[in-house]
């Protein structure tokens, strides 16, 4: 079984922190999603994983020039130019092969099995097996007669009694879904769902039941790792790779400097004499000068913070 990790965006939503660090190097604690998703697809039994970059392509590829025990061998297949999520498929098809796939999006975590929705793609014979979940800010998958995905949001003709849900970024595919989008340039894996049902294909709904979250903005990233640096998602913290600690070995907190509640700091972040950090994020580099106040905030790379900062991303 091979598998493919999207990576390539841009990270709109999580800007400015995006200008230095793409999404999928963002932190989970002092791991990254990226290598949550490595160790995770290894785990399930992964032969090889696929990359697509292009936003920061080089971070993309010195991360995955270092592998850690547990990756399966990682490929990258880099866009020259972004292709979208149905484009970057397509090009990456001749090393996904021809035999069913996961895939992954850079911007979640989630603590579910995901060999499930490769059973079911090939009990069903469907095209695709789409993870699901309830997120009323994100639900727009119609999904009928029992877990049939009947269509999307804004669609016509959808059927009266369908529940709408989320697709989590989490999925099993059959490379014949490719055959429903253009053979090159950019487009939308919704493309493909929508043409395949048109020709009436199958694809089905899989609710996952474990936790899920999308981290594309910032807020989302920070609850979730003061979440995981206060012990209340012990259900993800036990699938965390190696070495997820919360306060990374080459920090450095001055004696005279205070944190507060629940703080992630990264390779290379200081916090100085008289300082105050408080339920915040530092990514690596970030520096909190002497005398200054942050609090519920996400301090990008190399950041430095002087006065009172008080929510938000700043880079």
């Amino acid at each position: 079984m091979r598998a493919m990790l999207l990576a390539a965006g841009f990270g709109t939503r999580l800007k400015p922190l995006t200008n230095k660090r793409p999404k999928c190097l963002m932190p989970l604690r002092n791991a990254t999603l990226a290598g949550f998703w490595l160790t995770r697809l290894g785990g399930f039994g992964a032969e090889r994983v696929v990359v697509n970059t292009h936003h920061l392509a080089g971070a993309v590829r010195a991360f995955l020039a270092q592998p850690a025990q547990g990756w399966p061998p990682v490929t990258e297949s880099h866009e020259p130019e972004i292709l979208g999520t149905g484009g970057g498929l397509v090009a990456a098809r001749h090393l996904l092969g021809e035999d069913p796939f996961l895939l992954v999006n850079g911007d979640v975590a989630a603590s579910d099995d995901l060999t499930p929705l490769l059973r079911r793609l090939r009990e069903e014979r469907a095209l695709a097996v789409l993870g699901v979940v309830d997120a009323p800010r994100f639900n727009s998958v119609a999904v009928a007669n029992g877990d049939q995905v009947a269509g999307f949001q804004g669609d016509d003709g959808l059927p009266t009694n369908a529940r709408m849900l989320t697709y989590s970024g989490l999925a099993a595919i059959h490379p014949q879904l490719l055959d429903y989008l253009p053979s090159q340039g950019f487009s939308s894996l919704v493309g493909a769902f929508r043409g395949a049902l048109a020709a009436g294909r199958k694809i089905t709904a899989h609710p996952l039941a474990g936790f899920w979250d999308d981290l594309g903005a910032p807020q989302r990233l920070l609850q979730l790792n003061l979440d995981l640096a206060s012990g209340r998602r012990e259900d993800l913290a036990a699938i965390l790779p190696p070495g997820a600690v919360s306060i990374h070995p080459e920090a450095r907190v001055s004696p005279l400097a205070t944190l507060r509640g629940a703080c992630v700091l990264g390779a290379g972040s200081r916090v100085e004499e008289g300082a105050m950090v408080k339920d915040s994020l530092l990514l690596p580099g970030a520096v909190v000068a002497a005398g200054a106040r942050v609090s519920n905030a996400v301090l990008g790379d190399d950041f430095l913070a002087r006065g009172v900062l008080d929510g938000g991303a700043h880079a």
